[in-house]
């Protein structure tokens, strides 16, 4: 298993990564992580998903295998002002606190509809979103074990 670590080159600059909050880029139009960068050199690459990784600077397989899986749906979801945009929102919602959010998904899935109601947004789904929601992470899941990255990420010391 490969294993990313402090000192790693930064992706776009090729310098070490030596401090700061590491950036994941992910592709949105396939599953694939496309490298790891320092936060300032990743920010204006808008092309790509982006992941800034927080204390205690680890994943695992599993849990890097799942983000790029995430992403890869997340992008493919409607978003804007589509019609059924609201689980992609709803999706986002769980990174905020990602991998600890995959303890009780639900508690984002309440966050997002609690956040929701404060905006002036109207509701645009079709459908119960709660399965959906509950559906997707689900197929992200079984996706991420069948074809899992090889690749942990370690930045703790």
């Amino acid at each position: 298993m490969q294993k990313i670590a402090w000192k790693c080159p930064c992706c776009i600059c090729q310098r070490p990564i030596q401090r700061g909050k590491p950036t994941i880029l992910f592709a949105t139009d396939k599953p694939e992580m496309i490298g790891i960068c320092h936060s300032t050199c990743g920010y204006r690459w808008y092309k790509y998903g982006q992941f800034q990784m927080c204390p205690p600077y680890y994943l695992s397989d599993e849990q890097l295998s799942f983000l790029v899986q995430f992403f890869y749906r997340l992008y493919s979801l409607p978003g804007g002002r589509e019609p059924n945009r609201e689980l992609r929102w709803c999706l986002a919602v769980l990174l905020r606190d990602y991998p600890t959010s995959l303890i009780n998904p639900m508690a984002s899935y309440r966050k997002f509809l609690d956040e929701h109601k404060l905006g002036p947004r109207e509701w645009l789904y079709k459908g119960d979103l709660e399965a959906d929601f509950l559906r997707s992470l689900g197929e992200i899941q079984k996706a991420a074990r069948e074809k899992p990255l090889g690749i942990q990420i370690d930045f703790r010391d």
